[in-house]
């Protein structure tokens, strides 16, 4: 533990954490004496709250992780009180016409679906950025939509780990790009390794020509390595599951399917609800880099025996 706080790292954590109080996520921007307030709200309770100086590294981490935070709040709390959904919107951020309200499409009817009309304009919103996503990808025609139209799907599906959708996942309505593209190159990683699964094995051609007359397509017979559950890297999470589903405890796969499969919550979403806090033990009042450090350790420990139940 050091001992009294520098002014050369106090100006410099503190113009770190007003950057991203300005711009907590990408497309917003808050004026600089409303952030300038958030972060000297901030810096006035973490130095009440340390006796000592903690090492630096964790009080950095501390103050901008909690910068990002209340200023997330602050926008989504102040866009509902004015009922303006581009309230803070960057105006130099052109990858959509505006912002669409939030509340809206994370409303649900009385049925737990979302049927708000706000879902009608998210799909043109999404569509193109999405597909030129896609076509680097080498995904085109009826396959993207395919992937897409079940991606898209999947915003307004709840998990049954904790019957929430991917989007209640989000605050602001700018992380909804990063959400969705991280989603889309989920499944589309799981599209290419079946597609790859499926030409590995025999005679998979749609038709008795394609398998005997085209020289491009000749009749394919299995090798013995051409089994497509042979390698790890070849397998789905599906199949994942199914092989390792023993290995890991309920809350271990919820972590290992929200984080790194379907990508839906960041740690930081995990860490606000409360009964991950409790599997992890931990509670509210402690420090955002404690909660972050337990929960690496146990995201870590559960992928090392996934990995061992891949490799025996």
């Amino acid at each position: 533990m050091a001992g009294a706080i520098s002014l050369e790292f106090y100006e410099r954590t503190w113009r770190a954490a007003f950057r991203r109080a300005r711009s907590p996520v990408e497309g917003t921007l808050l004026p600089d004496t409303e952030a300038q307030a958030i972060v000297e709200d901030i810096f006035d309770r973490l130095l009440t709250r340390f006796q000592q100086m903690p090492a630096e590294a964790e009080f950095t981490s501390e103050a901008i992780e909690t910068a990002i935070d209340a200023s997330r709040h602050h926008i989504a709390s102040q866009r509902l009180a004015q009922g303006d959904p581009n309230l803070y919107h960057n105006p130099e951020d052109r990858r959509y016409p505006a912002n669409l309200k939030l509340d809206h499409l994370q409303k649900r009817d009385s049925d737990d679906a979302f049927s708000s009309r706000e879902w009608n304009s998210l799909d043109p919103l999404l569509r193109p950025l999405c597909f030129h996503l896609l076509q680097r990808k080498g995904i085109t025609g009826a396959d993207a939509e395919d992937v897409y139209n079940e991606t898209f799907a999947e915003l307004a599906r709840l998990r049954p780990s904790d019957q929430r959708a991917p989007i209640e996942s989000i605050s602001l309505f700018e992380e909804i790009v990063p959400l969705f593209s991280k989603m889309i190159q989920f499944r589309s990683i799981d599209w290419m390794r079946r597609r790859g699964a499926q030409k590995n094995q025999p005679n998979t051609q749609s038709s008795i020509e394609e398998l005997t007359e085209r020289e491009d397509h000749a009749m394919q017979f299995e090798e013995t390595g051409s089994n497509p559950h042979s390698s790890a890297d070849e397998l789905s999470f599906d199949q994942i599951y199914r092989q390792c589903e023993d290995a890991l405890t309920t809350f271990e796969w919820e972590l290992v399917f929200t984080i790194h499969v379907s990508q839906s919550a960041t740690m930081g979403d995990l860490l606000e609800k409360d009964h991950i806090l409790s599997e992890l033990g931990l509670n509210s009042r402690d420090s955002t880099s404690k909660k972050r450090r337990i929960l690496n350790d146990t995201l870590e420990a559960a992928l090392k025996k996934l990995a061992f139940c891949l490799q025996n």
